[in-house]
């Protein structure tokens, strides 16, 4: 009787451990899209207008491969739905446009730039201010990944992938490198978020984000704000891309002083059920980096160069990859 009731005693206790686990991981994360369809006729013609009235404007942050869409938001959803499913909700920031594709969803929200800028401060076509105002997304959960419409999940990764088990803190993936700055705006901004960190804490290393999928906890990324307020500021008012924007690396950075992050440049994926050789790539004209390296996240990004024939051949790669239509199409 004794050796049975011992028995019932850790079974129970068995249990519990098992639920108390399952709790840890039991919290939403969502996941935020910034998006733009830089061919609708009335964006087109507002931006037209504002780059006018602004005058001459540095080209990096005016081109039409900033504002280009082919639909790689539809392959990205695929992507999500196919191996992160247990995303909580799905925010696509944009200014008063909707892909023609997309469903009525009861996992998507819209959000249009109205419902999370200042009024005088738009219109907007500048990424670095959409990502200075995202965490002001209402009902935004605490945990949320961040991505832009060309950055896709190659296989199922789980939130411990992203968030750590036990504190729930962000993993981050970085490049530890010295990058010439004075080549675009954005490393110009990725300059300035060191230059701003140093004079605060004592920053002795440099990092470019991975342009991949990014985990984020709210409350850390509005008290980065808030800690360089008129950075912040003059980032939400500033229609176009400038060097002297708040990039949002300035939260992985303060993260990462203040203990609130874990940073890689590699990922051990052993620890985790895939097959990825590395986390994540980022792939430009060289298609067969993707294949070979096989990571867990990449991005087929757009830029200044890429031509019809390359936009081709990626959208042949995605369909390649994601032909299975979402629950998110129509």
């Amino acid at each position: 009787m004794y050796k049975l009731a011992v028995f019932i005693v850790i079974i129970f206790a068995s249990i519990i451990a098992v639920c108390q686990h399952q709790n840890k991981s039991d919290y939403p994360v969502d996941l935020v899209y910034l998006w733009v369809d830089g061919d609708d006729p009335t964006w087109l013609k507002k931006k037209t207008y504002w780059q006018k009235k602004y005058g001459k404007l540095p080209e990096n942050g005016t081109h039409v491969s900033r504002f280009r869409q082919f639909d790689e938001l539809k392959y990205s959803l695929r992507s999500v739905e196919k191996n992160i499913p247990w995303i909580n909700h799905i925010y696509i920031v944009t200014d008063n446009q909707t892909p023609d594709w997309l469903a009525n969803h009861p996992k998507i929200t819209i959000i249009n730039h109205t419902d999370i800028f200042p009024k005088d401060a738009l219109p907007i076509f500048n990424s670095a201010a959409l990502e200075v105002r995202i965490p002001y997304i209402p009902n935004l959960s605490e945990h949320f990944l961040f991505a832009n419409d060309d950055c896709y999940i190659r296989v199922p990764l789980e939130k411990n992938f992203f968030f750590d088990s036990q504190t729930h803190n962000p993993r981050v993936f970085v490049k530890y490198k010295k990058r010439t700055y004075n080549t675009n705006l954005w490393l110009a901004q990725i300059q300035q978020a060191h230059h701003l960190i140093a004079q605060k804490y004592p920053l002795n290393f440099v990092i470019t984000p991975s342009h991949n999928i990014q985990p984020y906890r709210k409350s850390y990324y509005i008290d980065a704000l808030n800690e360089f307020k008129n950075e912040s500021l003059q980032t939400t008012y500033s229609k176009f891309r400038q060097e002297t924007d708040l990039n949002r690396i300035i939260v992985e950075l303060r993260d990462r002083m203040n203990n609130q992050n874990h940073m890689y440049s590699k990922w051990d994926t052993t620890a985790f059920p895939t097959t990825c050789k590395t986390a994540f790539s980022l792939i430009s004209r060289d298609f067969y980096t993707l294949q070979n390296e096989q990571p867990c996240l990449f991005c087929l990004n757009d830029f200044e160069g890429k031509t019809n024939n390359e936009i081709n051949i990626t959208l042949k790669i995605l369909e390649n990859l994601f032909p299975e239509k979402s629950s998110f199409e129509k």
